[in-house]
């Protein structure tokens, strides 16, 4: 009976630390996605730098194609793209963090966005998905994915 005790007791000590471990990696991972949007609206082009991983892909919800490559094709624009779309207001709700091992995790969630687009102001709520990778001691966005809900535009 004493062990059986001991087994228990271990296994719920057990659980208790991976969920600690878990949501602790989770809050980190929604701080940086939102970090992202307060990032675009100061246009700091510095922690673009840092969240995009090298070889970071994204499926933006006006484009037909995969971006890739965003040292050439991204960040190299990125202050005429801060001018195009200006985010006014974001609000991320049910974010959810899957983890995918020690150094990878999945977040997804839904959005409502105001932002300014070529001088025109639209809201829209989306679904966004971005997969995360722990490189060296910081958490690299490696893929976006963004879908405007139909007639939000």
């Amino acid at each position: 009976m004493n062990r059986t005790f001991m087994f228990v007791a271990l296994c719920v000590c057990v659980s208790i630390v991976a969920h600690t471990a878990h949501a602790q990696v989770a809050a980190q991972i929604i701080a940086r996605e939102k970090a992202s949007f307060e990032s675009w609206q100061k246009k700091d082009k510095a922690f673009y730098m840092d969240f995009i991983a090298d070889d970071g892909t994204y499926f933006g919800p006006r484009s037909p194609y995969l971006e890739v490559d965003p040292k050439t094709n991204f960040l190299s624009k990125i202050d005429m793209y801060f001018e195009q779309f200006k985010i006014l207001d974001f609000t991320m709700y049910n974010p959810r963090v899957q983890m995918l091992g020690e150094n990878a995790a999945v977040l997804t969630y839904n959005e409502a966005v105001t932002a300014d687009v070529g001088g025109k102001v639209i809201n829209y709520t989306g679904k966004v998905t971005s997969v995360y990778m722990k490189q060296g001691n910081t958490w690299k966005n490696v893929h976006g994915h963004e879908t405007m809900n139909p007639g939000t535009q």
